[in-house]
């Protein structure tokens, strides 16, 4: 079912006048029979087509506003926007895809992440913040006993070797991180 063209028209306004997605939402919810609409429109506002949006969220959206009343439709926006409803996909160069490639690779070594990181991890390969993904999966390294450290150290230096140091770091994060997962891999080839 596609969405009112009148209730994505609303949304773009509020969105060059500088809301914030999850506060359009609530706004448009407000005014919805179904909150899941006002959701969609903040979506596809943003230009994120409707397939995508309905792929990110699945089941969730509509079983998510049952979990919420009237008044609380800002909550319900705020909720989508931490779970990456409304972050526009980064087109990747082709040294970005491999590097994304390599830190999925990493990711899968891990032995698991807990649900908030994995959140907000997900959320950095979908806006392309490659370096903070690198730093994060870095900062937590593979889980004791679950993990595989030798393939997650490996998928590591080698995005962080196609890193550049300086990408989206002004601390020099980038740098220590490969530094470390250097380190890390050399410790696991004794």
């Amino acid at each position: 079912m596609s969405i009112g063209v009148a209730m994505v028209t609303t949304a773009r306004d509020r969105l060059r006048a500088g809301a914030e997605p999850a506060v359009v939402c609530g706004e448009l919810a407000v005014r919805a029979r179904r909150w899941s609409d006002a959701a969609l429109a903040v979506g596809l506002a943003r230009g994120i087509p409707e397939a995508d949006l309905r792929n990110r969220l699945g089941a969730e959206l509509e079983r998510w506003q049952d979990e919420f009343r009237p008044g609380e439709e800002e909550d319900y926006g705020r909720l989508l926007e931490i779970h990456g409803a409304f972050d526009v996909p980064k087109r990747l160069d082709e040294r970005e895809l491999v590097i994304a490639e390599h830190l999925r690779a990493a990711r899968a070594a891990m032995g698991g992440l807990g649900s908030g990181h994995a959140i907000s991890l997900s959320r950095r390969f979908v806006t392309g913040e490659l370096a903070l993904a690198f730093g994060t999966l870095a900062r937590f390294g593979p889980r004791q006993g679950r993990g595989r450290p030798t393939e997650f150290w490996t998928a590591m230096v080698a995005a962080g070797e196609l890193l550049d140091p300086t990408d989206g770091d002004e601390r020099g994060t980038v740098a220590q991180a490969l530094d470390e997962s250097r380190l890390r891999l050399a410790e696991c080839l004794r």
